[in-house]
């Protein structure tokens, strides 16, 4: 069982699911060393304890750091090697042999990781923040249970909600976005800007919960069919550097600086965007792309996350080389974004965003 430090003690679901295993026969240990933006060094040290303890399968219990470090445990431990083998941009194209089988319960809505075959893991020597891809990373099946999500606190709800968001905007933005992954992506986003306001007010309110459940698991969908674009490779640069930087956090502060930026590329997705996500009545696609990314920037001040990076503690110096970073390691979902940018596109992007 692959969990974070605390939250699942303290909510006592850990200990739940522990005692549901005991009933049925099945022995566990426990790795509870996650942290957010989860690094590659405990993703190895887990892997040598499931092989070390002959582990059969792999659950997840926790956010999307605890269920990614659980895909990239269950790959490493049964493929061998280091994990950091297996990541495209720097490992050498090695492919996995397969993966212990997976199992995800999430307790956020957000990053769609228990219906995608991704893990996104950080280098903590190098910086280097990228996601991986292999179908052996789907899980056998998930629990996606609204009820485990109600002692998710404030701001934790907002980031997620906003995650499982911008996976939708960016997969609905994509140069290679297709029909059935539109349906899905304007039905995610509609539900966020919907139910977040609501939960946001009432933690405990389980309406508001299992629709941003629903958002968070379409966006996963979306991911898979689709992907997401340049926002997230903006935002692995950024918390490559500054892994205190909550995800969601970093999508909801660089997201709209990238749609401006892109808006002569992108403005008749964006103005569907606005008129069906956010009401916007204009017939000109170009303005009602703008209001589209100010309609946005407006429901993100209702949470205080229009933020600046310098307030952050990001220093500009460090701009170049996270653009660089970002541009190298993400290259994939930067060349399916409209426009065609560059490292120095990206290095812009970040500027205006400091």
């Amino acid at each position: 069982m692959v969990t974070g430090r605390s939250s699942t003690k303290k909510t006592g679901l850990l200990y739940r699911v522990q005692e549901l295993l005991k009933k049925a026969g099945v022995e566990s240990i426990v790795f509870d060393r996650v942290i957010p933006n989860p690094i590659s060094t405990h993703v190895d040290e887990a892997a040598e304890l499931a092989r070390r303890e002959n582990v059969d399968f792999v659950v997840g219990l926790g956010g999307g750091s605890a269920i990614d470090s659980a895909k990239a445990i269950a790959m490493t431990a049964k493929s061998g090697g280091k994990y950091w083998d297996y990541v495209p941009a720097v490992g050498g194209g090695k492919k996995p042999s397969g993966a212990l089988p997976i199992v995800a319960i999430p307790t956020t809505h957000g990053t769609g990781t228990e219906a995608d075959p991704y893990a996104v893991i950080t280098n903590p020597e190098t910086k280097e923040k990228q996601g991986i891809g292999y179908d052996v990373l789907f899980p056998k099946f998930s629990i996606v249970d609204p009820e485990v999500m109600v002692t998710l606190p404030q701001n934790q709800t907002v980031y997620t909600s906003m995650d499982a968001f911008y996976h939708s905007i960016e997969a609905f933005l994509n140069v290679r976005a297709q029909p059935y992954s539109d349906v899905l992506a304007l039905d995610s986003m509609r539900r966020v800007v919907t139910y977040l306001p609501i939960a946001y007010e009432n933690l405990q309110d389980l309406e508001a919960r299992t629709q941003l459940a629903w958002a968070s698991t379409e966006a996963g969908i979306t991911e898979t069919l689709t992907g997401v674009i340049a926002n997230h490779a903006l935002e692995h640069g950024l918390s490559g550097f500054y892994p205190e930087v909550p995800h969601g956090l970093g999508l909801c502060i660089l997201g709209p600086y990238l749609f401006e930026y892109i808006l002569d590329h992108a403005y008749e997705r964006l103005a569907i965007v606005g008129r069906e996500v956010f009401g916007v009545y204009e017939s000109n696609d170009r303005k009602a792309a703008e209001l589209a990314v100010k309609k946005l920037r407006d429901f993100q001040s209702l949470f205080g996350v229009n933020k600046k990076l310098r307030e952050l503690g990001v220093k500009e110096e460090d701009i170049p080389k996270m653009a660089e970073t970002a541009y190298r390691m993400m290259k994939g979902v930067i060349d399916v974004t409209p426009g065609n940018l560059s490292v120095e596109d990206l290095e812009e992007i970040y500027r205006r965003a400091y």
